[in-house]
Order: structure tokens, then sequence, then C-alpha cells
């Protein structure tokens, strides 16, 4: 779909991307300054790289060779950025309409009308963006996108601006967008949970390089996405299936190997894989597993590795074939007389599980 073999140097930043994007929805996690908007720029046409080539569908887009470097307007990308940019002075309605006569995506026009009950933005029409919420404005945005009729959705962290209940409110209209329409999504994200929650593939960028790509949920929970989880303060991503799901107790119960690992009740299927994310320090080491304490997760495991992290001890762990990062102080792990090798139990409070999304 999507044919990316280029490289753009800005300053002393150096993007070099050799990929395909093949799925309807692909992320690109990667932390601040690994290059991410800078390859949502060079795809939809603000930059252009120093050489190589972009094409999409066979049509190519930028070609240092062939000296071919398609306009932005050409290229037909909807592209929606972080804090969504609408025009302070034209109303909603303007906003949304504006430039969607111009332009059509397989000689046909998208139902803009559609995308307004979709998005559920149709009280807000009248008003100007300076009149609505962070929310209202990112949907606003979305629909301005869409009405062009575009090829592909480039979307620049489009909920980083966001709190986490807004985050939760949008991810919905996400996916109503993602099923109604056939449309390709490129969504840049530093968030694993907004990844997991809507993409079809994943690719991880770092420093200017992919460094990894996959299905989101084996990637994402794999080691080589700690650098981005510890961007975000959770060490330790994990896809685990459900067992038990009790609302009268209000815990949903998680299978990891042979353990049960319970977490704050969430509504979901048995039988389906939920990620969760759980901090490295609100991990507890005990060498007795039955301690009079009100956490309800006491999971055996095994020390694998013991480093030094700044002024403390992480120590990674094996619990059933699932791996842990457990941070700790050097004083604790000295008087409990921690050593690889060693069998001890890990300690999670339930409310210290963070869930992250269903698949």
């Amino acid at each position: 779909m999507l044919r990316l073999g280029f490289h753009k140097r800005l300053g002393n930043f150096h993007l070099e991307i050799d990929a395909e994007i093949t799925q309807t929805v692909t992320a690109v996690l990667g932390v601040s300054g690994s290059g991410k908007s800078t390859l949502l720029n060079c795809i939809s046409g603000i930059l252009h790289p120093d050489e190589g080539v972009i094409s999409f569908l066979g049509e190519i887009l930028y070609s240092s060779q062939e000296g071919i470097r398609l306009p932005p307007e050409k290229r037909r990308f909807g592209y929606v950025f972080q804090e969504g940019l609408l025009f302070p002075h034209l109303t909603v309605q303007k906003n949304i309409f504006y430039g969607h006569n111009s332009t059509s995506r397989n000689g046909e026009q998208i139902d803009i009308n559609r995308v307004i009950d979709i998005l559920e933005i149709g009280d807000l029409l009248k008003r100007h963006p300076h009149q609505l919420s962070g929310g209202q404005r990112q949907r606003v945005a979305l629909a301005r996108a869409l009405a062009i009729c575009p090829r592909m959705l480039l979307m620049d962290e489009p909920l980083a601006a966001l709190d986490a209940g807004l985050k939760h409110r949008i991810l919905p209209y996400l996916h109503h967008i993602k099923e109604a329409f056939d449309i390709p999504i490129l969504y840049v994200t530093h968030s694993i949970s907004e990844a997991m929650a809507l993409a079809d593939e994943a690719f991880l960028l770092d420093e200017g390089r992919v460094t990894a790509q996959g299905e989101p949920h084996r990637l994402l929970t794999s080691p080589s996405a700690l650098p981005i989880a510890q961007m975000t303060g959770v060490e330790n991503i994990l896809a685990l299936p459900v067992i038990v799901c009790d609302q009268v107790r209000g815990v949903t119960e998680l299978e990891i190997g042979s353990q049960k690992l319970l977490v704050p009740y969430t509504e979901i299927e048995v039988g389906k894989l939920m990620q969760i994310g759980i901090r490295a320090e609100d991990i507890i080491v005990s060498l007795e597993p039955d301690l009079p304490i009100s956490a309800r997760n006491v999971l055996s495991g095994e020390i694998r590795g013991i480093d030094p992290f700044g002024d403390r001890i992480m120590m990674s762990a094996e619990i059933e074939e699932h791996s842990l990062s457990v941070k700790i102080t050097n004083e604790a792990r000295n008087q409990l007389g921690l050593v690889v090798g060693m069998r001890c139990y890990f300690v999670i409070k339930a409310n210290a599980v963070n869930p992250l999304w269903e698949t």
C-alpha cells in the first residue's frame, strides 16, 4: 500500500526509513525525538526527503532519482494534528466543509453527514473552535480530514493533548471510523495502549530508524518496546487471557501460567486477551508467600537478572514464562539477600494493574 525507502537529515537528526505499510491501521510508536512527526511530514509532502522514494498504491509521490515531488494537495492525504489546528475564524461546519467539494476518492465523495453522525458533532456545527472542548476539537479535526475524501489518514499524536478520561471517550470514535470507512490510517503515537486498541500492525521507531515491526499485542509486550513503556512509566506490558469476570466481587481474573492475576473489574468476555500495564516500582518482593497484607496478587517466580538502575536496582523476573521488570532499592536487595536464580514471590496490588485494552 505505502512503500517508504528514503532518508532525511534535519540538523544532527537523521531519519532513515525502509518499510512497507500493508494493513488498514498501522501504528508508529517512538519516544519524543525518534522521528515520528518528521516521518509523517515526509509522507504528506510537507517535507521532502533528501533522497529515496515514497509510493502509494504504485503511484510515486516522491522520487529523487526521477525528480518527482508531488505536493501535499495532489497526494490527498488527510492529516490530523495533535492540537487539531482548526481555523479559528470559521465555524465548525465551515471547518469541516473546507475543501470538501474539491476532491474525491475513487470518483466518490464521502457522505459528510454520515461522518458528522458517527463523530456525534451535529450539535456543534454553529460553534467556533474556541467554544469547543479538547475532545470536541479533535473530533471536528477528524471530520475535516475525512471530508476531503482522503486516500489515507495521517494522525500525529491526536490524543496526546487530552487527559485520560477524554482519551477513553475519543478512542471509540476512532474505532467507528476504522469500521465505517475503507481508508487506511497511519497512526503516530507514543501510547502503547492506543496502538494496541486501534492498530493491525505496529512499527517501533528509534533514533530515526524502524527497529521492530509486527502484530501489536505481540510486538508491544516484547522487550523491544521497553523504552516506550518506560517513557510512559509502565515498564511491564502483558497480554493475558481472561478466566473470570466477576462484577459482584469487583474483579477480573487473568491467567498467568498456572497462577492467577486479579485486576479491577472490567467488562470483558472470558477467553479474550487483556493487555495490562504494571509499573516496576509497584511490585513488592517477598521471601514468603503467606504475608498478612491486603495485596491480592502473590506470584511465584525466579530472579533472572539484577542490574543497577540509578540509585535503585532493576531486576528481571520470570513468572511462568512471562518476564517482569521489578524496581527495588539496593538496601532491600541486600536485606533480602536477592541473587540471580533465586525463587521468591512478587506481590502486586490489584489496583496497581492497569488494564490497557482487550483483543
